[in-house]
């Protein structure tokens, strides 16, 4: 077994004996919701969820609905949904640029959905429409000029979402929070140019803490300060993800960083 979690005070430590730290919350910036055609869920419902992030003491889960993504439900449907959990759930306004009128309603409501909705949410890989595609303009001046969060799903060499088109994106619009999913993965390089050459680019981390040694290599490249634990739940598991951070070879401090100091400090007084 690792010395880390031998080692008595530690973060990793006391999380093994106890399965959550009280002094140490968990906002999650990458969640989904709902059931799915392609998998089977155990937990996809809002209750299900917020028991199972309670257990693990989760202080903000910030989610796209997966059928708002698709098309099949509205935004506004959402926000009742937090409604319910107004202590622990945050939303992403899901932006599908094959339906540009609903975007342009929605975010004529952002205000008036405060404190719920966090920001935007682009699929770009599943709508099979580039970030950089006209389709994104209006989404992308409106967090620009607001400074507010745009979570992407990112993926390595995608011609929607990969690298070199992220990298384009984030030039054109520089105020806007772009959280960059997955870290772009593969194209780790691409990554950390990207968070290090723009102040307001970080990287989440869903699907990562799967790849060994691969958060201490982001460290390297980029900083604490600029990642941010995402779960993908209920597509991933916070035990997984939150384990991952925990194991990884790098300081508490940094840990803390990324599991809530840098969301409370990207959300201000939402915390």
């Amino acid at each position: 077994m690792s010395s880390i979690w031998k080692e008595s005070g530690t973060l990793a430590a006391r999380f093994w004996e106890k399965g959550i730290l009280e002094d140490c919350p968990v906002y999650d910036m990458h969640g989904h919701m709902g059931p799915h055609d392609s998998i089977y869920f155990k937990r996809c419902s809002a209750e299900d969820m917020v028991a199972h992030l309670r257990r693990i003491g989760v202080r903000r889960f910030v989610f796209s609905h997966d059928q708002a993504l698709a098309g099949l439900m509205r935004n506004e449907q959402v926000v009742e949904i937090c409604k319910q959990f107004p202590d622990i759930l945050r939303m992403y306004i899901s932006v599908n640029p094959h339906f540009s009128e609903n975007i342009k309603e929605d975010l004529a409501k952002y205000d008036q959905w405060k404190p719920y909705v966090a920001g935007l949410k682009f699929l770009a890989d599943y709508h099979e429409v580039p970030v950089t595609d006209k389709a994104y303009e209006y989404a992308w001046k409106f967090a620009d000029e607001r400074g507010i969060p745009v979570l992407n799903h990112t993926w390595g060499t995608s011609p929607y979402n990969g690298g070199k088109v992220m990298y384009e994106a984030i030039s054109r619009y520089p105020n806007a929070k772009t959280f960059l999913g997955h870290c772009i993965f593969g194209e780790w390089d691409y990554a950390a140019k990207c968070v290090n050459d723009f102040d307001n680019v970080y990287l989440e981390l869903t699907a990562v803490p799967g790849e060994r040694n691969r958060i201490e290599k982001l460290l390297e490249a980029t900083s604490s300060k600029k990642i941010l634990l995402g779960t993908d739940l209920p597509w991933f598991d916070e035990y997984q993800a939150v384990g991952g951070v925990l194991s990884a070879k790098i300081s508490d401090e940094e840990k803390r960083d990324i599991l809530y100091r840098n969301a409370q400090e990207i959300f201000g007084d939402d915390k």
